[in-house]
């Protein structure tokens, strides 16, 4: 019999009176130095989240209907495979759950585990040596993960897009990078293309004259390097049995894999990659030889860990090798080995978790599956390697200004509700007042800030999101995608999105990619895009049934190429399914083209009431017929849309403030036009979050702007 069960079945009526307490609500304590063996009182608190957890259960079943707080003392948490609740954990709508932070205390859950430093070793091998730079030698230290039993100790497969399943490692809360050659964001880029390995064999790629299709045992790529990376070639030629992984955009901008090196030629200087990418390798508008531009870069190696935090793991070896940034004593050092989120809520209601923070994982940080009314709220989420929360089913729940960054993939994801059903049943989830930045740090393409029923790469799809509200966000600073969005009936407002597409592009602040009859039905209004050289603002990149966008501003700064985009309608499958547009009262400034509009059905359109302001191009209006898109004439608005080519009176347009003086030119020319409440967009003030970000904090008017992006002009834009 587990005698930790046999204990809570036999709490007594004084222990269990201590827990409820005077004022008829259930409170147990929990601390880093507590016991177990405690009553779970403040002045007793039990150590563990588990046990806790445990006692809240049997409280629940002697006294439902009772509010119940778990309240966390300051100190660090190790979940080990994980905190689980489920539907034994709930509590009721008048009566939630609360796990939270006592009052000002600092409340941590690891997903990882801790390492003593005098488990690492200096490395004194002669063979190990011999591949570390001299002047490098003795500073290196190795960790031996079969001793220490990690799990995640294995080759990765030869073509992966994420970590390829290797552990994670944290120094003093921070997540430390692989090393990598070029160092910090650098990248090489192929002379020319040998042997694409698939895809498309000329530069016709919407209907080319010959295309590869490969076995699943096919070597991938292959192509010659640049002169100035040869001696970097030289290097890893000679250790290809260890693993040798180059990661890059080997196709498009937005698609983004490592694959192993099967064989290097110096003498060719040539490199053979043994598995071929989807697509295969090559700059899909300018086949067979590519553009030249296709970047790439070297990822874990020996050979490469040479600067200050740098780390790597060999698979021949089983050591991981480390360049410390300091003496490691002193310091916290963590390394993420569990596959399983920190926290995992199954099956369970009205729970709330507040005020925690969650940090250092290999999964998400938050995963909650089905149930209904769980709240996050107030909580910091950073240095997992793939979402900070998942909202997976149920509904009601909701994530309320928590802060998520650092993150491997995305911020929050979003699905449940119900498409086939009439009326479609919405999962009512809500992403609220969330701070979330830096994301997309280890998946690089298609990993939002939010992602509410968007499934796949660049050939779209979705999944089901029905009914979600996404409203006062902050997102900025990643390489590719703000939010994305498919299936029906979603809200998204008040959100501010700034520095996306950083690296990459042919994405939006928002964007969507799937068919006609399969999404539709969302609203977007009072958003706020700004500062993306090579990013779009709002982008249906196939359709856009029954969408409605009022009173949006995208301000992009665009400075180039074929990029930048306000607001883009595509023709999606219009031949099928005839698509309206209903845009008004939105303002595109200092972008390449303002508005691209293309309907099916042009005299159904709301288009009145917008603004572009310095636009190279302000609109683009293509009707299409018999299946055909041609240009249209700018009849098919509804109404009056001005362009301007200086400011039109708004307050202080450098500072963002859209915000109308009473003389505005606006106002004289587009009587029927509705000042936006710019002062509304973005983070507010609430009881979980107490202060807001400066401007400084994050570089809101882009001061400290890296240029890092890789500026493809895309062939494909209509």
């Amino acid at each position: 019999m587990n005698p930790l069960k046999t204990a809570l079945r036999f709490l007594t009526a004084t222990l269990i009176c201590a827990l409820i307490g005077s004022a008829s609500a259930a409170e147990i304590h929990v601390a880093p130095g507590g016991s177990d063996q405690a009553s779970g009182t403040r002045a007793q608190p039990f150590a563990s989240l588990t046990h806790a957890r445990d006692a809240a259960r049997e409280l629940l079943r002697t006294h439902p209907g009772e509010p119940l707080t778990v309240w966390l003392a300051t100190g660090n948490y190790f979940m080990g495979e994980g905190f689980t609740l489920s539907a034994a954990d709930s509590g009721s709508a008048g009566a939630p759950v609360i796990y939270r932070n006592e009052e000002g205390s600092k409340v941590r859950l690891v997903g990882a585990r801790s390492l003593d430093p005098a488990a690492f070793a200096v490395v004194t091998d002669p063979t190990t040596l011999a591949r570390i730079d001299p002047a490098l030698r003795g500073k290196i230290v190795a960790l031996d993960l079969t001793q220490l039993q990690v799990k995640h100790r294995d080759m990765p497969p030869e073509v992966f897009n994420d970590r390829g399943g290797l552990p994670d490692l944290f120094f003093d809360g921070r997540r430390l990078p692989l090393s990598r050659f070029p160092n910090g964001e650098g990248m090489m880029t192929m002379k020319r293309v040998l042997d694409n390995a698939g895809g498309p064999r000329d530069a016709n790629w919407r209907a080319p004259a010959s295309a590869a299709k490969l076995p699943p045992d096919s070597l991938g790529g292959v192509f010659t390097y640049r002169d100035e990376f040869a001696d970097a070639h030289a290097r890893w030629a000679s250790v290809l049995a260890h693993g040798v992984w180059l990661k890059g955009y080997w196709r498009v901008a937005w698609q983004n894999e490592a694959v192993r090196v099967a064989a290097i030629d110096v003498n060719q200087r040539t490199v053979t990659l043994a598995k071929p990418v989807q697509g295969g390798i090559g700059n899909k508008y300018t086949r067979p030889e590519g553009n030249g531009r296709e970047s790439y870069w070297l990822m874990n190696l020996l050979e490469e860990c040479d600067q200050p935090g740098e780390w790597c793991v060999d698979f021949v070896d089983q050591k991981l090798y480390f360049y410390p940034p300091a003496s490691l004593a002193g310091h916290e050092i963590l390394l993420a080995d569990a596959a399983t989120p920190v926290v995992r809520l199954e099956g369970a209601s009205h729970v709330t978790l507040r005020g925690l923070t969650i940090e250092a994982a290999l999964e998400h940080g938050i995963e909650v599956k089905g149930g209904d009314h769980v709240l996050i709220a107030g909580c910091t989420v950073r240095n997992v390697d793939r979402y900070g929360v998942v909202l997976d089913g149920g509904h009601d729940h909701a994530v309320q200004s928590c802060d998520l960054y650092d993150l491997g993939a995305g911020g929050v994801w979003l699905g449940g509700g119900d498409e086939k059903s009439t009326p479609r049943i919405r999962a009512g989830h809500r992403v609220e007042n969330n701070h979330i930045h830096h994301f997309a740090e280890i998946e690089r393409v298609y990993a939002p800030a939010v992602n509410s029923g968007f499934t796949g790469g660049g050939g779209g799809g979705h999944h089901v999101a029905v009914g979600m509200t996404v409203s006062h966000n902050l997102i900025h600073d990643t390489p590719h995608a703000g939010v994305l969005f498919g299936s029906w009936d979603s809200l998204f407002e008040f959100n501010e999105v700034f520095r996306y597409c950083t690296v990459s592009n042919d994405v939006g602040a928002f964007y969507s990619y799937d068919i006609v009859g399969r999404f539709g039905g969302h609203t977007f209004r009072y958003n706020f895009m700004h500062d993306s050289d090579d990013g779009d603002g709002i982008y249906f990149d196939h359709d856009h049934q029954d969408m409605t966008l009022f009173g949006n501003l995208a301000f992009l700064k665009s400075s180039g190429g074929k990029r930048g985009t306000s607001f883009l309608y595509k023709i999606g499958s219009q031949a099928k399914g005839p698509q309206s547009i209903d845009c008004r009262n939105n303002i595109a400034v200092q972008s390449t083209i303002g508005f691209v509009f293309v309907s099916a059905l042009p005299t159904d359109a709301k288009v009145e009431n917008n603004v572009t302001v310095n636009t190279r191009t302000s609109w683009l209006w293509r009707i299409v017929k018999a299946g055909v898109e041609t240009p249209a004439p700018a009849g098919y608005a509804s109404g009056t849309n001005q362009a301007y080519d200086t400011d039109p009176g708004f307050v202080d347009l450098a500072r963002h403030d859209f915000h109308l003086k009473p003389d505005a030119r606006i106002l004289r020319d587009l009587p029927g036009f509705q000042s936006i409440p710019s002062e509304q967009i973005g983070l507010y003030r609430d009881e979980y979050r107490i202060e807001l970000p400066t401007d400084d904090e994050i570089d809101r008017f882009n001061r400290g702007r890296r240029d890092t992006g890789l500026h493809y002009d895309i062939l494909d834009r209509k």
